[in-house]
């Protein structure tokens, strides 16, 4: 079961003037872990160039810079239209809740708005 409508966030964040402010010049392959599903979203100049899952098959060979994983339950939580305490914002989700990141976070932590802007369209495409 797909948990985003990938090409329907992709184009609701390149048309979104606050992300696009956020993620200007961003250069960086993300991926996201749901559960035992992966999604790789590709930012070039900061547009994303791509967002797809991961075929099962191939996902342990794709890089990415950066790496955002929890259970779907979790995912479906924090992409809730108002979401429960702690599952509002990525940090929290990460400190409190069975988020976790890795990867070149010096790289990310520059984008995080623009990454808190890119949750907020995915929760508008979900409802």
């Amino acid at each position: 079961m797909a948990i985003f409508d990938a090409s329907a966030i992709a184009a609701a964040a390149n048309a979104d003037g606050e992300f696009q402010l956020a993620a200007r010049l961003w250069n960086t392959d993300l991926r996201f872990d749901v559960g035992n599903d992966s999604y790789i979203l590709r930012m070039r100049d900061g547009r994303i160039a791509e967002f797809a899952p991961l075929d099962a098959s191939t996902a342990a060979s794709v890089t990415s810079d950066a790496r955002i994983s929890a259970p779907i339950g979790d995912w479906q939580e924090l992409l809730r239209p108002v979401p429960k305490p702690f599952f509002q914002d990525l940090m929290a989700a990460i400190t409190r809740q069975n988020f976790t990141m890795e990867g070149d976070l010096l790289g990310f932590h520059p984008y995080y708005r623009a990454t808190c802007r890119l949750f907020e369209l995915m929760r508008q495409t979900q409802s």
